[in-house]
């Protein structure tokens, strides 16, 4: 297998990248020590690239990834199962990922982040681990502000986490190396209707959706992806010949600005405050009329 994956990886430098279209996914390495982040083509089925983030240095346990065009937003367990630092940021580098380019704060602190995805509102990290309660708070993607959090009623600890285009949630109940179970909650964190398995698997953790919405990729038994439609029939699977990948990350249409520069909205504001102060100093200056 290891061989195939390596033959993979060479197929794939020699293609360059991914093509326009192709569902990307990063898997967050939950072995104990410096586990990479790895990442597959899902639609051809090679392998990326793989690297050791600089977060998971100093016995970390990947666990919480978020991906989108250029960058990689990732957590790590402090000693395995202890409190998040920072959710790092790395570049993407057509998954080869790279040493981080900026960090924001926990909003928890004291508690794990298991996961984290992308909505449309901005990031969401699902905090808790291990022992819960799971809390789901919404951050400004370029700032890493918290503008909202959302309590998952009936839930203790959690693992695998998303969004859906609706705004509603669904997290794998527990941790998967024990259940094959999710939950689905509303926009407020009540419970959906009864947990569900994903099909064909054993163990499962990490879930996140299509960039168009109409799908759900799940990281299963450790060692591959199981595609289901939303009303959770299987659509596809693929091995990856890897045995302790669980949180994943689908590769999101779109680019957040770099950490700590301003959005466009900020940008023109403080252009007009620029504008305003320079009107202001040239009034002061211009030169009194002449007078007769």
């Amino acid at each position: 297998m290891k061989s195939m994956l390596i033959a993979s990886a060479a197929a794939a430098l020699l293609a360059g990248a991914a093509q326009a279209g192709d569902v990307i996914i990063s898997a967050n390495n939950a072995a104990f020590g410096n586990g990479p982040i790895v990442t597959y083509d899902y639609t051809t089925a090679t392998f990326l690239g793989s690297f050791v983030p600089d977060g998971a240095a100093n016995g970390a346990n990947g666990r919480g990834l978020a991906v989108t065009n250029n960058e990689f937003f990732y957590t790590e367990l402090s000693g395995g199962f202890g409190a998040t630092d920072y959710i790092h940021i790395a570049p993407f580098n057509g998954g080869a990922g790279g040493h981080d380019i900026g960090q924001f704060a926990n909003p928890n602190p004291n508690t794990g982040i298991q996961d984290l995805a992308f909505g449309a509102a901005g990031l969401y990290a699902l905090t808790g681990y291990p022992s819960g309660p799971s809390v789901v708070y919404l951050l400004n993607p370029t700032t890493g502000a918290v503008i909202s959090s959302t309590p998952l009623q009936s839930a203790g600890s959690t693992d695998g986490f998303t969004v859906l285009n609706d705004g509603t949630f669904i997290a794998n109940l527990a941790d998967g190396a024990n259940t094959n179970l999710y939950q689905h909650f509303d926009a407020s964190g009540n419970p959906m209707g009864s947990p569900f398995s994903v099909p064909g698997a054993g163990n499962s953790t990490g879930v996140d959706i299509a960039p168009d919405g109409l799908s759900l990729y799940y990281a299963t038994d450790f060692n591959g992806y199981t595609q289901t439609d939303l009303s959770n029939a299987l659509l596809s699977h693929i091995s990856t010949g890897g045995n302790t990948y669980e949180d994943i990350g689908i590769q999101q249409n779109f680019t957040p600005p770099p950490p700590g520069v301003p959005e466009p909205a900020t940008w023109f504001l403080m252009m007009i405050g620029i504008g305003g102060v320079g009107a202001g100093l040239r009034s002061r200056r211009k030169p009194a009329l002449a007078t007769a």
